[in-house]
């Protein structure tokens, strides 16, 4: 079997990483299917509000870049979307290549030293999706799958450590804040005096009853339901690699 090699060590930027989401949202329930969290332009049929987020540029010179999409309906494209960089709209309209999750090249660029702005412009609302931007000056694409060699690269791009960092012992550990369920628990859980470890892969608390859906649950609601951040909507949290 032939080895894949490896690309030139270039910039790799995350979809979660944006400082700006505008209009896309965060989607990571198919994360270990395809091996990272994405954007998704839910616009049922208007073009979402654009993504926007800064890198620095270190070496000047031209650059390739890649998007990693999903041609999700390969017979007419629905989910269409362009990137610009550093103000430069590049060429290749993205997530027509009638493929499913893959690197799908968007162009060249000619980039100065500095900080520039990357911007996803939505063409569609009709679910559009960006997983990863990668930009390199050599013209090899990106490793493609979700193997360990490919989440090795991502991680040594990314400066994370190949394995975990070990943060410590905990009494309880709630795996998913994704509901009301796992962030009740684990707030119940902080006030009996544990110490709790919660591990949650979005960026809000509580699921369908998050701000992102706000559907809270109906009838009788205790007060751990109606103290959790869920309800009163101020917390976040960071989500894991």
């Amino acid at each position: 079997m032939m080895t894949q090699p490896t690309p030139a060590p270039g910039i790799l930027l995350e979809a979660e990483e944006f400082d700006d989401f505008g209009g896309w949202i965060l989607d990571s329930q198919f994360e270990t299917q395809m091996g990272s969290p994405y954007l998704l332009a839910h616009g049922k049929g208007r073009p979402v509000a654009d993504a926007t987020t800064h890198i620095a540029i270190k070496d000047p010179g031209t650059y390739n870049v890649w998007v990693r999409t999903k041609d999700w309906v390969p017979s007419h494209h629905p989910g269409r979307f362009s990137l610009s960089v550093a103000g430069q709209m590049l060429e290749n309209e993205l997530g027509i290549h009638g493929e499913d999750w893959s690197w799908q090249r968007a162009g060249s660029v000619e980039l100065a030293t500095g900080r520039i702005e990357v911007r996803l412009r939505d063409h569609t609302g009709f679910e559009g999706r960006c997983d990863a931007i990668y930009l390199s000056r050599a013209d090899l694409a990106p490793p493609e799958g979700n193997d360990e060699r490919t989440r090795s690269w991502r991680r040594r791009l990314q400066g994370l450590p190949e394995h975990p960092e070990d943060a410590g012992a905990f009494d309880v550990v709630v795996v998913g804040g994704g509901g009301v369920p796992g962030s009740s628990a684990a707030l119940a859980a902080a006030r009996l005096g544990l110490r709790v470890a919660l591990i949650q892969n979005r960026p809000y608390l509580g699921g369908n009853a998050s701000i992102e859906t706000g559907l809270m649950p109906r009838g009788e609601r205790g007060h751990l339901v109606e103290e959790s951040p869920s309800e009163n909507r101020t917390a976040t949290c960071t989500p894991t690699a």
